[in-house]
C-alpha cells in the first residue's frame, strides 16, 4: 500500500456530529483527517456559511431558503444536538493548520467572496476549491491560482484530462467509485493529479472496505466518508 493513503472526510466526520458544524470537524480532525470536504453557501445578507442544502430543513430544526435568510437568523437555527450553522471563517479558522479543506462551491456567484476570505485567512496553501459548474472554477483560477482546484468525475466514461488540465489546472481529481478505473487512476497520477475517492456511508464496514481496497490497490491517494475513523482503521488493517 502507498505510505501516502490520506484520511478523507466528507462534510466534516458527519456520522458522528451534524454534517458541515465544527463539532464534525473536530471529529475529523481527532482522527487525523488530512483534507475535509464542506459545503459553501451564501445568506440573504451576504454571509457564508456551511450547508449542503439550497434550504435548512434537512439539517436544522428551521425551514426556509437560505438565500431567504440572514446571517443571525441561520445563526439562531440549530442542527441536532443543539449545534450552530458555522460561518466560512468559522470553518476556516477551526481547520487552519490542523487539516486541509477540500470547499465546494453550492452557489455559482460567491467564488469571488469565497477566495477572499481563504486569503484574509491566510490560508490559501491549505484549500482546494471545486464546484459542479465549470465556469466557478475557472473564476477561482482566474482570481488567485495559488489557491488549488479540484474537478469531480463522478459517472463512468470517458474524461479527457489533458484538456481538463488544460482548462482548470486542477491539483486534485475527486473520483466517485463507480466511474473509478484503473487507466483513469494511472492516467491522472502520470498527469501530476492527486485523486480522491469518496464513497457512500449507507454501507456496513466490511462493504466500506472492500472499496477502499479497490481504491488502493488502483492507486487512489485519499480516501473519504463520513466515518474518517473507518478510513483510518481501514489503514491500519490494509497495512
Amino acid at each position: 500500500m502507498p505510505d501516502e493513503v490520506r484520511i478523507g472526510a466528507h462534510r466534516g466526520a458527519m456520522c458522528h456530529a451534524p454534517e458541515n458544524t465544527l463539532p464534525a470537524f473536530e471529529v475529523a480532525i481527532e482522527h487525523g483527517t488530512y483534507r475535509i470536504e464542506c459545503d459553501v453557501r451564501r445568506t440573504a445578507d451576504e454571509a457564508l456559511i456551511l450547508i449542503h442544502d439550497a434550504t435548512v430543513e434537512r439539517t436544522t430544526n428551521g425551514e426556509g431558503s437560505v438565500r431567504d435568510k440572514s446571517l443571525n437568523e441561520i445563526k439562531s437555527l440549530r442542527a441536532q444536538g443543539d449545534v450552530q450553522i458555522p460561518t466560512f471563517a468559522e470553518a476556516l479558522e477551526c481547520a487552519k493548520g490542523r487539516a486541509r479543506m477540500l470547499v465546494e462551491l453550492k452557489d455559482d456567484d460567491i467564488v469571488d467572496q469565497v477566495v477572499e476570505e481563504i486569503v484574509a485567512a491566510g490560508m490559501e496553501s491549505e484549500c482546494t476549491v471545486i464546484a459542479f459548474h465549470g465556469d466557478s472554477i475557472l473564476r477561482a483560477r482566474a482570481l488567485n491560482p495559488d489557491i488549488a482546484r479540484g474537478y469531480f468525475f463522478l459517472e463512468p466514461g470517458d474524461v479527457n484530462l489533458p484538456k481538463i488540465i488544460e482548462d482548470f489546472a486542477p491539483a486534485l481529481l475527486v473520483v466517485w467509485p463507480r466511474a473509478a478505473t484503473p487507466e483513469i487512476i494511472s492516467e491522472a497520477k502520470s498527469l501530476g493529479l492527486q485523486v480522491r475517492c469518496g464513497f457512500a456511508d449507507n454501507m456496513t464496514y466490511e462493504e466500506s472496505f472492500e472499496i477502499f481496497k479497490r481504491m488502493v490497490v488502483m492507486g487512489v491517494d485519499e480516501v473519504s466518508c463520513g466515518r474518517p475513523d473507518w478510513i483510518k482503521q481501514m489503514i491500519e488493517s490494509y497495512r
